[in-house]
């Protein structure tokens, strides 16, 4: 990357300011909850770290959590908790398997290719199958995240998760957002 020394002090400024803007990063603010309660949440009553991982603790079948608080604001990250219609992220793809003596397994694809699939279940098993084995395979286009915590989780134990995810990336250079997650019913932008 070449030096900026035609810049203006001022100029670099408002340059550095643009790529934080552009990586989600334009304020550094106060969580919206207690991070510690939040992680007590996470490894607790959420059940999040039966699928996510942080710094290596944690499960194994969603996607590592470890940075995800760096580049997301307080309000992305509440919405994709909340949202009952997630994308599935490259490499989360489900599917259920079904044996032609009639046992299904279901799992996540972790490696398929025309003649086999790889499922990995729940348990950390994997299950290596040969497609012409099966009597069927059905991928699900849904996530296998829950999509009740706005029923489980109090609009305060939401925004100490959300503070929890930000403050796991603290050591990644993460930047923090002062806006507290909307109340029930509001939407979020």
């Amino acid at each position: 990357m070449p030096a900026f020394h035609s810049l203006t002090a001022d100029q670099v400024r408002s340059l550095v300011s643009y790529v934080r803007f552009l990586q989600g990063k334009t304020e550094n603010h106060a969580l919206p909850g207690n991070p510690e309660r939040g992680k007590e949440i996470y490894f607790g009553k959420g059940e999040c770290s039966s699928c996510h991982s942080i710094a290596g603790q944690g499960g194994f079948l969603g996607p590592d959590l470890t940075t995800y608080g760096s580049t997301s604001a307080d309000t992305v990250i509440l919405q994709a908790i909340l949202n009952p219609k997630r994308i599935v992220p490259s490499g989360y793809k489900s599917a259920v398997a079904t044996t032609r003596d009639g046992t299904r397994i279901e799992g996540i694809v972790r490696n398929e290719d025309n003649f086999s699939v790889q499922l990995q279940t729940q348990d950390g098993s994997f299950h290596f199958l040969q497609k012409s084995d099966l009597q069927n395979l059905e991928y699900r286009n849904q996530s296998l995240m829950p999509t009740n915590y706005e029923e489980r989780l109090t609009r305060a134990e939401l925004n100490d998760l959300v503070s929890y995810l930000m403050d796991a990336s603290s050591s990644q250079g993460k930047s923090t957002s002062k806006r507290a997650p909307k109340e029930k019913g509001d939407n979020v932008e």
